[in-house]
């Protein structure tokens, strides 16, 4: 990804690279185009055999270049022999076309204007970067925006932050330990490479999203090298979901899932069951970011486990498997999934609850939530649904079993929406349980008041995508 400076010429390119490359370009550059994600084009600014230093004039095409706004350009290249001319619109599809990380910018405004028409040419340059040159028609005044081609495994802090003083320390840990170069490490320095990033930047809890989602990046650019053994595998799940949770809220995170998906059907290489825990785990923490399709499908792929068949249940297939809990908590946080499925699920769970169980409650409060965390409230089950197990969980000991305290609230919040409301009774008992059972006084402010905490729609618009920054006018 490319690093972003505010300004009248805004460049785009990432840190420590200053490699020189070839004197052509090896490649065909492709700037994508708002369009449809089936229908998915782009037009080409810089052909295979581009002279380094020589720009390139898209022709008589013309764009719209939005300003003063957060955006991004994505790019695509062709290692195929097909060959493209400047200005060439052409279907990204095949396999010979690949995606680059997408740049994301704040371009200043000038004229007060929040859109400029624009042309464009693009060069190579000596360092191996795309440079592209946005031309206001009719004005003399430009935009210059610059593309990393090559990739390091680092990524931007673009708009939002600064990393933390010691980051490039906590970046060479990481590369020690999944980068190209093997390095002499043993399992137990891959198992601890964890609490090592700790004592070099803090409580991981407290660090800040720019360095999550820069570690991201590194982890990412390493994906292969994560088989390097189960421990490798294990590691690098864990601070892959952890660096990159909730899945939505920083720009360009739709891109970052759209590329983690990618490893979804490729499943572990170690069998064992720490490392399906963390397989798990991972989707969980990403699973804001994913879309109901991406969700229907791990809701698919866990549903023998956790609703299996007689023959299954007869043989104790459940209690047999290590990874049951990590499923449980992951299907109760896939919120896009359709509301008759989380019926289904919520349904099943409740009558397995014939001992306290701490990864089922918190799976059944997620599944009837009637405030979402990230999904839509049109989704949410009907509140009969969500009453009936209130009743269940109003019968159980929540001293013992906070997570079913924490379950009725969720399914008892007041949300001001009648057709999500539980009744009014019911919300006082549960009020009255929160508070003999010595709850957070928080659980009971969002039982028995509306509560602004956490609203759906807040946390939606957070995490928008960012729009395109060019559009082609013709």
């Amino acid at each position: 990804m490319s690093h972003c400076k505010k300004g009248p010429s805004s460049h785009l390119s990432a840190r420590g690279i200053g490699v020189k490359i070839s004197a052509a370009a090896a490649r065909s550059y492709f700037l994508l185009l708002d369009s449809p994600e089936n229908e998915k084009s782009g037009i080409c600014v810089l052909p295979r055999g581009s002279q380094e230093g020589k720009e390139i004039q898209l022709g008589d095409r013309v764009f719209s270049l939005r300003l003063g706004q957060p955006v991004q350009f994505n790019l695509a290249y062709s290692s195929g022999d097909k060959e493209f001319k400047p200005g060439e619109i052409a279907g990204i599809k095949d396999e010979s076309f690949s995606m680059l990380p997408p740049a994301a910018a704040e371009l200043r405004k000038e004229f007060g204007q929040e859109e400029q028409t624009v042309r464009l040419a693009a060069s190579l340059t000596e360092i191996g970067t795309l440079q592209m040159r946005c031309i206001a028609e009719g004005r003399d005044k430009k935009w210059l925006l610059e593309f990393q081609l090559r990739t390091s495994g680092r990524t931007t802090l673009g708009m939002s932050g600064s990393l933390p003083v010691r980051f490039d320390e906590a970046a060479e840990l990481v590369d020690r330990i999944f980068g190209a170069r093997r390095q002499q490490v043993d399992s137990k320095e891959v198992r601890n490479l964890r609490r090592n990033l700790e004592t070099i930047l803090g409580e991981r809890d407290d660090w800040p999203t720019a360095a999550l989602r820069e570690l991201f990046g590194i982890l990412w650019a390493s994906a292969k090298r994560r088989r390097r053994s189960v421990d490798h595998e294990g590691v690098w799940l864990n601070l892959a979901g952890f660096c990159l949770r909730p899945g939505y809220g920083y720009p360009l995170d739709d891109w970052r899932i759209q590329q983690l998906w990618q490893i979804y059907d490729q499943g572990v290489q170690y069998k064992e069951a720490q490392v399906w825990s963390e397989w798990w785990t991972l989707w969980r923490r990403v699973a804001g970011g994913l879309d109901r399709i991406a969700q229907e499908t791990l809701l698919m792929d866990v549903i023998e486990d956790l609703m299996p068949s007689e023959k299954a249940v007869g043989r104790n297939k459940i209690q047999k498997n290590p990874s049951y809990d990590m499923e449980v908590r992951l299907v109760g946080g896939l919120e896009r999934i359709r509301f008759q499925r989380k019926i289904d699920i919520g349904e099943h769970l409740i009558q397995r609850l014939k001992t306290p169980s701490i990864q089922t409650w918190w799976a059944i409060g997620r599944s009837g939530a009637r405030i979402p965390f990230y999904g839509a409230a049109t989704n949410v089950i009907p509140k009969e649904i969500a009453e009936n197990w209130l009743d269940r969980a109003l019968k159980v000991d929540w001293r013992v079993v906070e997570t079913a305290a924490f379950a009725a609230m969720l399914l008892a919040r007041k949300t001001g929406d009648r057709d999500r409301d539980i009744n009014e009774a019911l919300r006082a008992r549960v009020a009255e349980r929160l508070r003999s059972a010595g709850a957070s006084p928080a659980w009971m402010q969002m039982v028995e008041e509306v509560s602004e905490l956490g609203e759906a729609d807040e946390r939606q618009s957070f995490g928008e995508s960012l729009p395109p920054g060019l559009r082609l006018i013709h």
